[in-house]
């Protein structure tokens, strides 16, 4: 499979929602947001996605999904690392909150206490459906 790995445009944004809402996840914020996503894209098709979004303090990677027929390809992991080359330099430490947790630890994410979800990230502070929530908070060390 010939990877394409680049930043997004305006003209992205609908593959990029359309990718998304497949795992239920939020799209309200690609367009104020596009300059921060990169895709990947093969055969002039775009067939996964991911963001750093900077909020308070935190930098969060965000977003990231690949189409399901494009699962299990290395695809997301060609994402991380290409988002990862891009944090050098602006923290030391990426934050996500996830339902993938496997994922993460393959990539070197520790997982949280989930009592720091309201400490990093006012909407989960502002949430009523915190006690509920499966949202696992986790961090990357980059040093």
């Amino acid at each position: 499979m010939n990877l394409n790995i680049r930043s997004a445009g305006t003209g992205d944004i609908p593959d990029i929602k359309s990718i998304l809402s497949q795992y239920i996840l939020e799209t309200e914020l690609v367009d104020d947001n596009i300059d921060q996503f990169i895709v990947a894209e093969t055969g002039g098709r775009i067939v996964g996605c991911t963001c750093l979004v900077s909020s308070m303090g935190v930098i969060e990677l965000r977003s990231i999904a690949v189409l399901p027929s494009c699962k299990n390809k290395g695809i997301g992991r060609r994402l991380f690392e290409t988002l990862m080359q891009r944090a050098k330099g602006m923290t030391d430490r990426i934050f996500v909150r996830t339902t993938a947790k496997d994922f993460f630890e393959k990539m070197g994410f520790e997982a949280l206490d989930g009592s720091q979800k309201p400490v990093l990230w006012q909407d989960c502070a502002d949430c009523d459906k915190l006690d509920v929530c499966m949202q696992v908070p986790m961090v990357l060390e980059l040093r």
